[in-house]
């Protein structure tokens, strides 16, 4: 028996299986792998495979690139228990396309041998805790963030895009990074010093053989003012802000040495820091007089306006209306506005000053207006400033101030008291008609003009005949057919000026005073699909509306 029981074994197994393998060993577990199909067997691979099954999932990684082939075609087993069970290309690991896996190695990673990143350290991906192998590198398991294999020198100071300001090539230069993009560009002599010069930080502990180690600080790093970086060489007697008198240019690079104008009686606020020395300033050796008088502007500046710009018929003083941060845009407030013959009230308030007061680039009236050629005194009427849209059409009924007011166009203040105004005077349902119903004007987009002129005042001018015509004439040699013999402005329904006795040949007697007016005008097909009500042409004849024997009493 024994014999026998050997042939048998060789002829079910192949032969033994890899180490990794070899507690699925014996026949009574090989359905445990290749099931009852040889098709179901990747699937059974993945249940214990669950790290390749995770990235299968997700489409990362090698295994995701050949899901339609079967497991064994790099991974044969019962090749005996030191078979490694990966069938590489050219028998090596180095010969694998790393490309395949959806990472390539480029750069100097092209050069780093598989060991070096495939350790255990390095298992950070999630797959990794799925796998079985738990002391052992494998190939699965690494991330692809640069933080999953390499340090953080910036200590998280920086966030977590080391590609940012690296590339694969190499960590230095940082060939990605410029500094223009920080808080702090670079310039003048700033520009060529070292990295290290500024960005130096303690020593926090020991390295190689003792050595202390200093990693660079990029963020946060001092930088509001000079002195965060450089001794204040005049000991703080004229302040921190170094770059009241020197530039990034050089120490030596400045327009006055040590000079601090805050010292003097006329500290220099807004526009005028900007404003060279010279400009104010006689440098000469032989001036006399190297100082400006300051009291007023007109010390050194001219009027721009001319002596136009005037309160209460005396010349205002610039700041009155100006400050130093600029001559644009005026202080001149709202309030104060209220103190001249135009007061600035709803919309006004907030229209721009130019707005109103524009400039004038004709050279003839610049020795009136000044050198600003600011129109100082513009005119108060509404149409020398807005267009009229009613092209003068409503001219006689007032001014603009009649059917508008300043807090805007729209909506006007013509109401229905005020339309009574008009030729057509707003009785009923039109007291709460929307104007544009009626002024078709106001429904055109843009820029148009509203003339008001377009409606009618016959009801047939806004209405549509709901009868289909059955009124328009006065057969018979009744009274003409118009909508107000039978209806007021109050609505259409119901017609309380109809009367049936008076207005038609069939006065409404005995038991037809009850009947409603649909048993007898019934609606007929009319134009547009839309039915109409047939009030003329209605038989009068007892048959024509009565059939039938009527019912005796009992």
């Amino acid at each position: 028996m024994p014999a026998p029981a050997r042939r048998l074994t060789a002829q079910i197994s192949p032969g033994p299986l890899a180490q990794p393998h070899a507690a699925l060993e014996g026949v009574r577990n090989c359905v445990g792998c290749h099931g009852t199909k040889k098709e179901e067997m990747p699937a059974r691979c993945l249940q214990c495979h669950r790290d390749v099954a995770w990235l299968v999932d997700r489409g990362r990684g090698y295994h995701a690139s050949v899901t339609g082939q079967r497991c064994a075609a790099c991974h044969p087993d019962h090749a005996g228990s030191d078979f490694q069970l990966i069938s590489w290309p050219g028998r090596d690991s180095s010969a694998f396309d790393h490309s395949r896996t959806g990472w390539p190695l480029a750069g100097k990673h092209a050069g780093v041998s598989c060991d070096a990143c495939h350790r255990m350290t390095f298992r950070v991906s999630p797959a990794a805790a799925l796998s079985q192998r738990k002391t052992t590198p494998g190939w699965m398991g690494l991330e692809r963030d640069c933080a999953g294999c390499h340090g953080d020198p910036h200590r998280g100071t920086l966030g977590a895009g080391c590609a940012d300001c690296h590339d694969v090539d190499g960590w230095r230069p940082a060939a990605g990074f410029d500094h223009d993009s920080t808080g702090y560009p670079l310039t003048g002599k700033h520009r060529t010093v070292a990295c290290a010069d500024c960005h130096a930080g303690a020593p926090v502990s020991a390295g190689r053989a003792g050595a202390p180690v200093v990693p660079a600080v990029f963020s946060p790093l001092p930088h509001a003012d000079c002195a965060a970086c450089h001794r204040d060489p005049h000991g703080g007697r004229l302040g921190s802000t170094c770059s009241r008198c020197h530039t990034t240019a050089g120490f030596s690079s400045f327009a006055t040495a040590t000079f601090d104008h805050e010292h003097t009686r006329y500290p220099l606020r807004g526009a005028h820091l900007s404003v060279r020395c010279d400009q104010c300033h006689d440098f000469r050796p032989a001036a006399a007089h190297r100082d400006r008088p300051f009291a007023t502007c007109g010390a050194c500046h001219t009027d721009p306006h001319a002596g136009r710009a005037t309160l209460a018929g005396q010349a205002a003083d610039c700041a009155y209306c100006h400050t130093v941060a600029g001559f644009t845009p005026a202080t001149y407030t709202v309030a104060r506005h209220a103190t001249t013959r135009f007061p600035l009230l709803g919309r006004h308030q907030t229209v721009s000053c130019g707005s109103c007061h524009v400039r004038d680039h004709d050279p003839a009236k610049r020795a009136a207006l000044g050198t600003a050629a600011v129109q100082m005194r513009p005119s108060t009427a509404c149409v020398d400033c807005h267009q009229d849209p009613h092209q003068g059409r409503v001219a006689a009924l007032g001014d603009c101030a009649s059917c508008h007011a300043l807090t805007g166009f729209r909506p006007s203040t013509v109401d229905v008291a005020a339309h009574a105004r008009y030729r057509f005077i707003l009785t009923g349902a039109h007291r709460a008609t929307p104007c544009a119903a009626c002024h078709r004007d106001l429904t055109r987009p843009g820029v148009r003009p509203l003339l008001f002129g377009a409606a009618g005042t016959s009801c047939r001018d806004c209405h549509q005949d709901p009868h289909g015509g059955q009124f328009a004439d006065s057969t018979g040699g009744r009274a003409a057919a118009t909508c107000d013999h039978c209806h007021v402005t109050d609505g259409f329904r119901p017609a309380p000026l109809f009367d049936h006795d008076r207005d038609t040949r069939f006065p409404l007697t005995g038991g037809h005073t009850g009947v409603s007016c649909e048993r007898c005008h019934r609606v007929a097909p009319g134009t547009a699909g839309r039915g109409v009500t047939r009030y003329r042409g209605t038989a009068t004849a007892c048959e024509a509306c009565h059939t039938g024997t009527p019912r005796r009493g009992r």
